[in-house]
This record gives C-alpha cells, sequence and structure tokens, in this order.
C-alpha cells in the first residue's frame, strides 16, 4: 500500500469543485493510506474561511 501525506489544497477538492478536483479524487482510492500533517485541519479551516470573505467581498462590490 503506498502512502501519501495530503496537503490541504488538495483534500478540499475533494469536497469543493475546483480545476484538478477529479485528479484528487484519485487519491481516495483504498490502494493508498493517506496522512495528514497535525495543522491540516487548521488549514481546511483558514481555506473555507478565505472562500466565505471572498464570497462576501465579490457580493459586496457587485451591488
Amino acid at each position: 500500500m503506498s502512502k501519501f501525506v495530503v496537503d490541504a489544497n488538495v483534500a478540499i477538492k475533494w469536497v469543493l469543485p475546483e480545476i484538478h478536483s477529479e485528479i484528487a479524487q484519485r487519491l481516495l482510492d483504498d490502494a493508498y493510506e493517506l496522512l495528514v500533517p497535525d495543522f491540516f485541519f487548521s488549514e481546511i479551516g483558514n481555506i473555507l474561511w478565505k472562500r466565505v470573505r471572498r464570497r462576501n467581498n465579490f457580493r459586496t462590490r457587485s451591488n
């Protein structure tokens, strides 16, 4: 079984549609053991926070 350390920028593609999401999905195969660093969940939270802020800023500018 191959082991991979997953970066938050790859993992976010599993739940949010982005460019290269299909490629990121390949890592979800049972043939791989996925590992994450201790700061993984903090990075995921930061990515989601930035997305919300970016969307709010976009809505404010478009109104």
